[in-house]
């Protein structure tokens, strides 16, 4: 449950971007809070008419938020098992966020049609606003539940090679949305005069070769974070020679002295250091909670497949025993059967009383 958001709240919430989501889920404290929240902006996706992503990728960003959540809770912790999605909670309740992890097609159908049914037994009149959040509901639940496999197998695809979408959507959320994310980098691009007579600098051509890269899947170093941080602090290190990456990410502030590409290439690579050090962090914890619910769930199917063979083979067992004892019966010879017979008392006969021996 909610622990800070109120249903109102939760029915006030608009689809926007997952720029808009990321940056908005990140101010939430508490990882109910998250989970509600993320819930409600995937259901109010709506028609996708004009959206920054496909359903798909909206779906994974959301699930790679909630790792991060996850991430941060595990941070206090000695033990933590490696399903767990809120270690804060008991098994029992945390099994609704791990099917939202391993299961979010499916899960986000039974929301909407739970929130459907919550709406129509409401005894509040409708206005406006709830006439569209019932829209929405009616349309996701169709949606997902026509284009279920579909979206899954998207999803599941996502999860391969989540590191170069992923780094784009951080980066997208740092620099405030889409739109404000390609004009950024669009900054970064040298001008007529820089590029008649070639005077951007050696570490500009490092940084821009190893961001395109990065985001092109027929390359060597596509999803390399490892590379594209190199290029990113070297940059920041020709504009500020000052500054020690050792000592950990530099502030924002000295930015501000800077102007023209110059600024605009050293916010890209300061926002580049941050996206790859929290994709870092969410990383690993993502992979280990998405595969080993998928193991948790395989061994119990195999488990119960496993009990429904037991019970196959006893009653298999018993079939051929009794089967077994009818044959035996059957195949008795017809003077067996008269033997046994004349010990067989009839409906009208009484057995007679023995009283012991006659006395003389």
């Amino acid at each position: 449950m909610p622990k800070l958001l109120s249903e109102t709240t939760l029915n006030q919430i608009t689809y926007k971007s997952m720029a808009d989501y990321m940056k908005r889920v990140d101010n939430l404290d508490d990882f109910e809070d998250k989970m509600a929240f993320t819930i409600r902006y995937l259901l109010a996706y709506g028609a996708g008419a004009q959206r920054d992503v496909s359903l798909a990728e909206a779906i994974h960003i959301a699930k790679v938020k909630i790792a991060e959540a996850s991430a941060k809770l595990r941070e206090d912790r000695i033990m933590v098992p490696d399903e767990a999605v809120n270690p804060d909670v008991s098994d029992e309740l945390d099994a609704a966020n791990r099917y939202f992890m391993i299961e979010p097609v499916d899960y986000l159908k039974q929301q909407a049609d739970a929130l459907l049914m919550k709406e129509a037994q409401s005894e509040t009149e409708l206005n406006a606003e709830a006439e569209q959040r019932i829209a929405n509901y009616q349309l996701m639940s169709a949606t997902l539940a026509n284009q279920g496999q579909t979206l899954a197998t998207e999803v599941s695809e996502l999860d391969i090679e989540p590191t170069a979408r992923d780094v784009e959507a951080r980066l997208k959320a740092k620099f405030g949305g889409a739109a404000q994310f390609e004009a950024g980098v669009k900054a970064t691009k040298p001008g007529v005069f820089s590029k008649a007579f070639g005077t951007s600098s050696t570490a500009y051509h490092n940084l821009n070769q190893a961001y395109e890269a990065f985001f092109n899947p027929d390359h060597a170093n596509y999803g390399n974070m490892n590379a594209l941080d190199k290029a990113a602090t070297e940059y920041l290190q020709h504009v500020f020679p000052r500054w020690d990456p050792k000592k950990g990410l530099m502030q924002s502030a000295p930015l501000n002295r800077l102007s023209g590409t110059q600024k605009a290439r050293a916010q890209l690579s300061l926002n580049i250091l941050k996206a790859t050090a929290e994709q870092r962090k969410v990383g690993s914890v993502y992979e280990t909670i998405i595969s080993s619910n998928i193991q948790a769930r395989a061994d119990r199917e195999a488990n119960l497949n496993e009990e429904a063979q037991d019970i196959n083979n006893e009653q298999f067992q018993q079939e051929v025993q009794n089967e077994l004892v009818n044959e035996e019966q059957q195949n008795l010879s017809q003077d067996e059967r008269d033997y046994h017979a004349n010990f067989e008392i009839g409906p009208g006969d009484v057995e007679e009383e023995n009283d012991g021996p006659e006395l003389a």
